[in-house]
């Protein structure tokens, strides 16, 4: 009797424990904060906050016909910029993105049911020249996959569920939702030449201690080609889609350790090629703006040797608007020799040539 009485105490446990969980199965079902399934229901705000969790279910599933799609340099574009344009623009940011993880990503967005009409990406020097399968973190498989099974590792999660709770709050606080502005950091404070000075210090003293390198001009072409193939396939695939592809504007303290180890040549031909790749593909444009003397030579532009100041991704849509520092297979060449000759014979002294250096 007791067995029994003990049975049944078990089954009414097991069975409590079962509708607990599938009630917070449901809960984060209909919520959704990492947009896996729909876009938000019940009037919640879309918060687009955490790109490596958030950034697949974003793809396939936020409205929209155009897209953005890149590293930290996307980060302070507005979509609704873009917008101006007569689009309707998704921003997908994943600072630190190697192509590895834009492949990841491009995947999800083609999954929508119609293809973006509109495609804007940077490419990166990094993401050129590392091991194609290198990625930024390790990607939660479950949440870029369609298998279904698997996805008891988010509905049942706790995280998840406190960020469900979290996105019920915003609505009943009358939080906005942030995806024209999603992973913004233009605060003009963050920006000047001894903030990037000393960002890019140690860099530097390793640089100078460690001199020129060996380099393998052919082993970094074909690095490059190894990551340019995790995209251009995409690209082939999906014709329709116009891709817009930018090199940002790095600062000369980039250029300087280029200079420094021995290998702006080389990072040059990296360039030259990977554009030239790119612009085999007629549903591709290519802005470069890595010859912009004007703003990479002046260091109150930059947080760091690369990163510049919002006022320029703003410029660089503009450019993207009106069809300006487009590429052509005609003018590529003299882009990059000219690059060539300003690295080669900057005065990259006079860019630490301050008091306190």
């Amino acid at each position: 009797m007791e067995e029994k009485k003990a049975f049944r105490r078990l089954c009414a446990y097991l069975g409590g424990a079962g509708v607990c969980m599938a009630g917070f199965a449901v809960f984060i079902f209909l919520i959704d904060p990492f947009y896996q399934y729909h876009d938000t229901w019940f009037g919640i705000p879309a918060v687009l906050e955490n790109a490596v969790y958030q950034t697949p279910g974003a793809a396939r599933n936020l409205p929209g016909d155009s897209v953005i799609v890149g590293s930290s340099m996307t980060e302070n574009f507005h979509a609704s910029w873009f917008d101006e344009m007569g689009w309707d623009t998704v921003k997908l940011s994943y600072s630190g993105a190697h192509t590895d993880d834009l492949r990841a990503i491009l995947a999800q967005v083609f999954e929508r049911k119609e293809p973006p009409v509109n495609v804007v990406m940077d490419i990166n020097d990094y993401q050129l020249t590392t091991d194609a399968k290198a990625v930024y973190v390790k990607r939660p498989a479950y949440l870029y996959d369609r298998f279904l099974l698997n996805d008891a590792a988010y509905l049942c999660n706790k995280d998840v569920f406190q960020m469900s709770v979290q996105r019920v709050a915003d609505k009943m606080n009358g939080r906005e939702s942030n995806l024209d502005t999603a992973y913004v950091w233009e605060d003009e404070a963050l920006f000047g030449s001894r903030i990037a000075r000393d960002a890019d210090w140690n860099d530097r003293r390793i640089a100078l201690e460690q001199g020129k390198i060996d380099c393998d001009p052919e082993q970094m072409l074909a690095l490059c080609d190894a990551n340019l193939d995790n995209l251009t396939p995409l690209i082939e695939a999906h014709p329709e889609t116009r891709f817009y592809i930018f090199y940002p504007p790095y600062s000369m303290l980039y250029w300087e350790l280029l200079h420094l180890n021995g290998t702006t040549e080389e990072m040059l031909a990296v360039y030259r090629h990977s554009i030239e790749r790119f612009l085999a593909y007629d549903n591709v444009k290519v802005y470069y703006f890595q010859a912009e003397k004007e703003i990479i030579s002046d260091l109150d532009n930059y947080r760091d040797a690369a990163h510049y100041r919002p006022a320029y991704n703003r410029y660089i849509y503009e450019c993207i608007r009106d069809g300006k520092n487009l590429v052509t297979r005609e003018d590529l060449a003299e882009r990059i020799k000219d690059m060539q000759r300003y690295a080669d014979t900057f005065d990259y002294d006079g860019l630490w040539v301050d008091d306190s250096f």
